[in-house]
Order: structure tokens, then sequence, then C-alpha cells
């Protein structure tokens, strides 16, 4: 033991058990994720009433119920072709179909909505679906090759357009998603969104909906394939939007045309693995460190097979991360990791407090680790800044042992006598050894690591997850 660090904090206390990642089970079906109300799905002949080909009726599967209706000339046709290997609908550009009243309220409040298609009409402008309001504003709605512009994508959250004007995924097989949150609504070709492919929404109830053209006129109507359309009455998380749209890739057998996590494996039959956000300061943004392939993030997302968000924000205090991840909206169905409090909290509030109300405002169940603060080699032990920061992580430690890894004092040990990392004055000072900070081409940071640095505590990081049985 030197200065009261001993190798035997390596050995860190255990929470959640050891073994093997937990399994969630595969996606059965698209009500395995709450909330849809709409779904319209084109492979399902029992949904529809058909004369011959043509189809009168289609019935919403979704909660909210109700059905889309056609007549005459304007209805289109089931089973003439198919998407992959499923049936579909195929409107020949003087078809539509519209919705009754009871899938109206998808549009009253944030949603998530789901569109399977591809278009035959090719640089011309065409509506895949258009909903109204009572005075004829636009709620939703998806349209492509807007202006004659081959691939310019267009989906509405209210009146104003949400663009992407440069999606090549548009010009086969497509799935677009529209992700309404509060503040701003993304525009997803194939699960793909480009800056700039969002806006602010408007949400309220529509009065009209028509699938294959504008309720309001007989212009632009789809001329291609509409093989299912799909809501859900809430904004849908990251990996629930993976979910989705991988099922409806593998079943529409558009797999190779998607990004993301479905991309390779058919969530059907594949059971999900337990993905992680990790919100902290500059240790886990590390800015500094320009190949992101070293950040700790990465490291442990390459090792787990996993997707690591990288929450990391520099400079920022305990308080103002905590609030962050109480905000959240994207990750909530991940695991936590907290690294904060290297800057200290807010006013008025302690690390402790703030690590708590981070913990407390998780859904049941979720796992989550915390991290220590750390202290600069302007802050050697016993001076004040040590003895703050060492009895903020003495309470959080306190608070939740099963839940806390000091890799702190993990790396510091690294340095005793016989270690790789061989530095007295390091553990005189319980500090981080100056061989495992970064250098950044004049000096020796005081306080943050190096790559080096970081690829062993990602190490320590992913050790701990795997004893806990993430």
């Amino acid at each position: 033991m030197m200065n009261g660090i001993s190798l035997s904090i390596i050995t860190q206390p255990r929470g959640g058990g050891g073994g093997a990642p937990p399994i969630v089970p595969a996606m059965g079906a698209l009500t395995d994720i709450p909330g849809l109300v709409v779904d319209f799905d084109g492979s399902d002949a029992s949904t529809m009433v058909l004369a011959g080909t043509l189809v009168t009726e289609w019935a919403n599967k979704g909660s909210y119920g109700g059905k889309a209706t056609g007549s005459g000339t304007a209805r289109p046709n089931f089973g003439t072709r198919t998407m992959g290997t499923l049936p579909t609908l195929d409107f020949s550009g003087t078809n539509h179909m519209d919705m009754s009243a009871e899938v109206m309220n998808l549009t009253a409040a944030a949603y998530s909505l789901f569109e399977v298609w591809d278009n035959d009409l090719n640089a011309i402008a065409s509506i895949l679906t258009l909903g109204k309001n009572s005075g004829g504003t636009v709620r939703t709605g998806v349209q492509v090759d807007v202006g004659g512009v081959a691939n310019r994508v267009y989906q509405y959250s209210g009146a104003t357009a949400i663009a992407d004007g440069s999606a090549p995924e548009s010009v086969g097989p497509t799935i677009t998603q529209l992700r309404g949150t509060t503040s701003l609504a993304y525009n997803y070709i194939n699960g793909i969104t480009r800056g700039g492919a969002n806006g602010p929404p408007t949400y309220g109830p529509m009065a009209t909906w028509r699938i294959g053209g504008d309720p309001a006129n007989t212009g632009s109507r789809w001329n291609g394939i509409i093989s299912q359309i799909v809501g859900y009455n809430r904004v849908l998380t990251i990996d629930e939007c993976a979910l989705v749209l991988g099922f409806l890739a593998w079943k529409w057998g558009l797999q190779s045309y998607i990004a993301g996590e479905w991309a390779l494996k058919d969530p059907r039959s594949n059971p999900r693995v337990l993905n992680i956000a990790a919100f902290g300061d500059s240790f886990t943004q590390l800015s500094y460190l320009t190949n992101p392939a070293d950040h700790w993030t990465d490291l442990l997302a390459v090792r787990l097979g996993r997707r690591v968000y990288n929450g990391g924000i520099g400079g920022q205090t305990s308080t103002e991360v905590t609030d962050r991840s109480i905000a959240d909206i994207d990750y909530t169905d991940r695991a936590h990791i907290f690294f904060c409090g290297t800057n200290g909290p807010g006013s008025g509030h302690t690390v402790l407090g703030d690590i708590q109300a981070a913990v407390a405002a998780l859904p049941a169940g979720t796992k989550f680790l915390i991290l220590p603060s750390f202290n600069s080699d302007t802050e050697r032990a016993g001076s004040a800044g040590y003895i703050n920061k060492m009895a903020n992580n003495a309470a959080v430690a306190a608070a939740f042992p099963n839940n806390y890894l000091d890799i702190r004092s993990m790396l510091i040990a690294l340095s005793l006598p016989g270690q790789p990392y061989q530095d007295s004055a390091a553990i005189t000072n319980d500090v981080l050894s100056s061989q495992l900070r970064f250098d950044n081409g004049s000096s020796i940071d005081a306080l943050h690591p190096n790559a080096l640095c970081v690829s062993i505590y990602a190490g320590m990081i992913g050790d701990r997850i795997i004893a806990d049985g993430w």
C-alpha cells in the first residue's frame, strides 16, 4: 500500500451479477413497441375488401382502428405487383384511398411514422400520403421528387416542409420515417437523417388523410407501390426506431437498402442486446482526441458489439450533465454510464445530489454505472480541491456501492512499483501519471487523459459491464 492506494482496488464491488449479456427477445411484431396506432399492411389481404384485384377498403390493424376506402377508377390494385416476395398495393397515378376519421388522431401530438414504398414516377412530383386539418393546412405527409428534382424527399409535420434534398436512397425501394419530437421533426430516408433534414413541428388533429395523393385535389397522385404505413402515437427512442426500420426492411426484402443496427441481421429472429448511453463531460467527449476510434465510447462499442452513445460535453458541471440526461428522449431504453463531477456541481447542487437525480429519472430496472470525478495535477493530495473531489467521490460511492467504478484510483495504482507506469510523484500526489496525460505538443495537460489512458479505462469499463452481466 502507498498513500492509501492498493492494487486491491482493481477488483471492484459488482452489482447485478456476472454472466452473459441479458437477452431481449427478437421482435415478433410491430406491437412489441408500445404505441402502435396505425398499421396499414399491404401484404395482408384479410384487411382488405377486394373487387377482383381492386382495393375498395383497407383496414387499419393499429389500435386507432378505422380504414381507408377507394371507389371506382381511383382504387389501387392488390397483388398485381410485389415488394420482395410479398404482394402489395399498386397505385397507377390515378388512384387514391381516403382514411376514416378514427386514424386522424395520429398528428395531435408528437408521433413517429414509417412508410414503405417504391416510386416509379421518376423526377415528377408525387404525393405518397397527405393529411390536412379542417382549414386545409398540412398536418402530415410525404412528397417525392419535389419540383421535378429526382430524389428530393419532403416530409411534413405541420405545414412546413422537412426537406431532404439529396436522398439517393429513394432511387430504389424506400422506408421513410418522420420522428416527431416536441421541438424538432426529423426526416429519415432508409435509416439516414442528414444535417438540415429536420424542422420545427406543428401538431394538431387532421380532418382528412389520403393515401396516394392530396385530399384537396387529384393532382400529383402516386404512381408506384405503397406497401405499409405504420404510426406510433409517441416519440420512439433511437433504438426503437432502428428496430421498426429493421422489422419493416426484412419483412419487405429491403434490408440491403437500409443503414443502421439491423441492416445485416433480422430483428425478427435475432435477439436484441443492451445498447449504452454515456453522459458526461470532457472525459467522455474527448474532443481533443481527433480520431473517434480513440474515444472510450467507440472502444467499448467495438468490444461489446453494442451501440454506445457519446453524450459528453467538455466543461459541463455535474448539474448540466444531469439535466441533459433527464431531458433526453433518445436513449431512455439504454443502459446508462454517468461520468461527471470533475467540473463540480452547478450552483445550489452537489455532485451526489446530481447523480441521485439522474439515477432517479431512469426508467425502472435500467442498468447504470457511475464513474468518479478526477483531480488535476494542481489538485494534489491535501489541497482543498483534492479534499472536495475525494469527498464527492466517497459520497457517490457510498450511495451507489454496487454501481460505482473507481477508475481514477485504478489508473493511479498503475503507477505503483512493479506496475507498467511507475511514477512515485503520481503516487505521492494521488494524481494521474504524466505518462497517462495528454501531451498537446508543448506541455503535458494537468488533467486530461491521453489516448493510452483512455484505452485503459475503456477496458476497465468493459470488464465491469461484462462482469455485471449487462
